[in-house]
Formats: structure tokens, C-alpha cells, sequence
């Protein structure tokens, strides 16, 4: 960090230690955190409703390729599933 960014960050750093002394003077000091608070989980909470609603559908996923579908089945054969693999390699060679 620079000096002049190093200077900057004291004076907003002594800016909110006096703004938190003059509500402690006021007695208003747990009424403000208590209403910061609510609100920081009240915007935290809209936000991941947000970006849940935003989500794309797992049933908007485009299919596994089948050489992925076989590799995932134990119970195929090895031989199987790099037969798969090289049907889909030369299928997409053409």
C-alpha cells in the first residue's frame, strides 16, 4: 500500500472511530448496531433468494454424453466404455 493510501485509510479509519464515540456519548450506539444488523441479514437474505431464483434449472442441462454415462456405470466392462469412447471419436472425425 502507497503513503497516500496508507493516509487515506487512517482518516476514514478516525472518521468512524468519532462517529461511533458520538453515538456512544448519545446512547444510541446499540440501537444503530442493532439496526445495522437487520438490515445487513435482511440484504444478505434478499440476495440469496436472488440469486437462487436466478439459478439455472438443473432440468435446463443439456444431456451427459454417452461415453460419459457409460463410464459412470460400474457395473460396464472397461473394454466397453473405451469402446464408446472411440465410436464417438471417429463419429466426430467425420
Amino acid at each position: 500500500m502507497t503513503e497516500p493510501g496508507r493516509a487515506a485509510l487512517l482518516l476514514v479509519v478516525a472518521w468512524l472511530l468519532a462517529a461511533v464515540a458520538l453515538l456512544a456519548l448519545q446512547g444510541m450506539l446499540l440501537a444503530w448496531i442493532g439496526a445495522a444488523g437487520a438490515l445487513s441479514l435482511g440484504v444478505l437474505g434478499l440476495r440469496a433468494l436472488v440469486r437462487q431464483q436466478r439459478a439455472p434449472s438443473i432440468l435446463d442441462r443439456m444431456p451427459l454424453p454417452e461415453r460419459y454415462r457409460v463410464a459412470d456405470d460400474l457395473n460396464q466392462p472397461l473394454a466397453a466404455v473405451i469402446a464408446t469412447a472411440e465410436q464417438e471419436a471417429s463419429d466426430g472425425e467425420q
